[in-house]
């Protein structure tokens, strides 16, 4: 009987051993099962501190080196991970929760990116420039739908390319707040650069409306060709766009 307990200690004590030091490589192909479309290369330390030489989305686009932590409370059911994903133009750094197979919380995200990473953009008329700087203390996703969010961003140096020559817009800062699934988000540039910028988005399950006014600081051929090329101007040079979606267009309507 006592040879019995001796072995099943020493059999529980072995698999908490290999438990905890469990290879990341192990743990890699349930990973990518969870993100379809991710994948993990160059996988290195184990599953609760380890490291991929490079994240790759399905399409080939590689987004950078990632160093990962997970907390041992995850065997049981409590999910709780720091993730810092690295390359020259991308930093991206976030505590994840997982409370729920349908609902995460996300805390202390911070984002650095450059612009140029996302290619041209058909709603701006070509191509962006500058760097983007986001901080999200907090927000609760639900199915991936921001149900809680706070969250703000500057668009520095920000730039858009265009086959006619490169268009400046100055400094923008972005404001987004969300409570009970619905967002709320404001656009405003500096008071000094070359684009008067004020903007404001709400947005919803139900739909979305976006307004923006856009009044040139100076003459820039450039940057009033651009502002041309997205809507009609007003006598004075004032651009302002509208783009709605979903419910909020026909309670707009209903409004008229």
């Amino acid at each position: 009987m006592k040879r019995w307990l001796v072995g099943l200690v020493v059999g529980v004590l072995a698999l908490a051993i290999w438990v905890w030091f469990l290879p990341a490589s192990w743990a890699v192909p349930w990973l990518e099962a969870q993100r379809r479309g991710l994948r993990l290369d160059d996988v290195s330390g184990t599953l609760w501190q380890g490291r991929a030489g490079q994240v790759s989305l399905a399409n080939g686009t590689q987004l950078g080196s990632l160093d990962w932590t997970l907390s041992h409370r995850a065997l049981l059911g409590d999910i709780r991970m720091g993730l810092d994903l690295r390359q020259p133009q991308l930093q991206l750094q976030a505590q994840v929760h997982r409370v729920s197979p349908t609902q995460i919380e996300l805390h202390g995200v911070s984002l650095h990116m450059n612009m140029a990473l996302l290619g041209p953009q058909s709603w701006l008329r070509g191509q962006p420039q500058g760097q983007l700087d986001l901080q999200v203390p907090q927000a609760q996703l639900q199915s991936n739908w921001p149900m809680q969010l706070d969250a703000t961003g500057t668009w520095s140096n920000a730039v858009v390319r265009t086959p006619q020559g490169e268009v400046p817009l100055g400094a923008l800062s972005l404001a987004v707040t969300g409570e009970s699934g619905v967002i709320q988000g404001t656009l405003n540039d500096d008071g000094q650069g070359p684009l008067q910028t004020a903007g404001r988005l709400s947005l919803s399950p139900l739909g979305w409306d976006l307004q923006l006014r856009l009044i040139p600081r100076s003459d820039n051929p450039a940057l009033v060709s651009w502002l041309r090329s997205l809507g009609p101007l007003k006598a004075d040079g004032t651009l302002e766009l509208r783009y709605r979606g979903g419910l909020a267009q026909w309670n707009s309507a209903a409004k008229r």
